[in-house]
């Protein structure tokens, strides 16, 4: 086992298996386990393979195949070699056919560094042997646990909160992709279950929607400008922070109508955080000088409230109601203002941006 390789992979988790932010590292996670499941297929060992996402958020893949070998290799069973070391051939046993169907190609190794824990249980040579796993680590030996006809491999993972933050799965992604895999090989049948019970309840709104939009970790932890306000019969909600300058997000909505387009009320945000800006502190910057140095890097989502929204097309995706762009500017010029009198750290983290 390469202490080392386990440090390296926790450390930078995103060159292994990609965005840990936005689900794709935790997708590759799963890629990674099902292609080991794939190979026995191809191999002609396998004919179902099951994924399932457990109540607790673990992750479980399942095939009927040979289960993974448990014989020694230089004094360490095989199926340990397989969840610790990386492997300079394409497999770590050279066995082919093989298919690299998560963008990494690098096994099994970073699926168990970055989960909190990880079960293997695999039935082969007439024994069920288990073996647990926390942060990459072995627990205990692999133990033979009974005797046992069948065969196969069950692994089990929990990708770990520490690194993905909320774990969260996108169970949409995966029954697609799968069903894209059964198309390509028509005699393996793949199964997924998700038994989760799924309960959203965000009491921070659209503060908390920005965190999510936010790629953490990289730049200043400034603090978030929130906005709700009534404005006779319109309410603007705004939450807005910046992060890296390739990172900018800024989502829209009209009542629970996603504008992605943008529109008057994007357009209000823009020129009030502008606005709040030149108030908080002098400038001798144009006004589009300065409209690009905030969006650059700003995570933000706007929403206005209104009866009978006008739109630009049949889609709903441009608001086009006049007067949001003046109630939303003016409302934002103000709050904005009084947060930047309010948060120095801000204020001075936009001159720098803006000199």
């Amino acid at each position: 086992m390469s202490e080392q390789h386990i440090d390296s992979i926790r450390l930078r988790p995103g060159m292994y298996m990609g965005d840990i932010h936005d689900g794709s590292a935790i997708a590759h996670m799963i890629w990674e386990a099902v292609a080991n499941s794939v190979d026995e297929h191809l191999a002609g060992h396998c004919t179902q393979v099951t994924v399932t996402i457990e109540e607790d958020a673990s992750v479980s893949v399942e095939d009927d195949g040979r289960g993974v070998p448990v014989h020694d290799v230089a004094g360490i069973p095989f199926a340990q070699r397989a969840l610790t070391e990386f492997h300079n051939s394409p497999t770590l046993d050279g066995h082919a056919p093989h298919e690299h169907i998560a963008s990494s190609g690098l096994g099994l190794l970073p699926v168990n560094a970055l989960s909190s824990w990880l079960e293997l249980t695999t039935f082969r040579d007439g024994g069920h042997y288990v073996q647990r796993y926390e942060r990459g680590r072995p627990t205990a030996p692999l133990e033979r646990i009974e005797p046992t006809g069948r065969t196969g491999t069950r692994l089990r993972f929990h990708p770990d909160p520490s690194i993905f933050g909320g774990v969260w799965f996108d169970p949409g992604q995966i029954a697609t992709h799968l069903r894209e895999l059964s198309f390509l090989l028509p005699k393996l049948t793949l199964r997924f279950t998700d038994r989760r019970q799924h309960s959203f309840h965000e009491p921070l709104g659209l503060a908390s929607y920005v965190r999510t939009r936010l790629r953490s970790g990289i730049g200043p932890e400034l603090p978030m400008f929130t906005l709700v306000v009534g404005v006779g019969d319109i309410v603007v909600e705004v939450a807005a922070t910046w992060g890296p300058a390739w990172g900018g997000s800024l989502e829209s909505f009209a009542n629970v109508q996603r504008t992605t387009g943008g529109g008057t009320h994007v357009r209000g945000l823009l020129l009030g955080l502008v606005d709040g800006l030149r108030k908080a502190t002098p400038t001798s910057k144009r006004r589009k000088q300065l409209e690009g140095a905030l969006t650059e890097g700003l995570v933000a989502a706007v929403c206005v409230r209104l009866n009978d929204p006008t739109y630009d097309s049949p889609t709903k995706s441009i608001l086009s109601t006049p007067r949001v762009t003046g109630v939303v500017r003016r409302a934002v010029r103000e709050g904005f203002e009084h947060f930047l009198a309010r948060e120095p750290a801000v204020l001075a983290y936009l001159r720098n941006k803006i000199d």
